[in-house]
């Protein structure tokens, strides 16, 4: 079964657009680089000071190992002076997806 990661951050007010940055750039430097990662999303809200990542890998064995993992460890290292309390992971396991198809293109006659 596929694992969802959800990653909190709670950010001091000066520095919410340097940790949203720094972590965009995290995740996509990550997702290039990490076959076992299927989906990144970062969200925010400036007003609350929360950024969270969600992360969606193949295994919970894969979810876990990004713990350790040098890029992230340094992520984490360059922001924890710009947080208000230690980041929340949680673990959750993935149980369904729903996407809408893309709209057909119109034909060009």
């Amino acid at each position: 079964m596929s694992s969802v990661i959800e990653y909190t951050m709670h950010v001091k007010p000066s520095a919410y657009e340097a940790v949203m940055a720094a972590y965009v750039d995290f995740a996509n430097r990550f997702g290039e680089r990490n076959p076992s990662e299927d989906l990144i999303l970062v969200t925010g809200d400036p007003v609350t000071g929360v950024i969270r990542g969600i992360g969606v890998f193949l295994s919970n064995e894969e979810a876990a190992d990004v713990v350790n993992a040098d890029m992230f460890v340094d992520f984490r290292d360059s922001v924890a002076d710009l947080l208000t309390t230690v980041p929340v992971r949680v673990d959750l396991d993935l149980v369904h997806v729903f996407v809408k198809p893309p709209e057909p293109l119109a034909s060009s006659a």
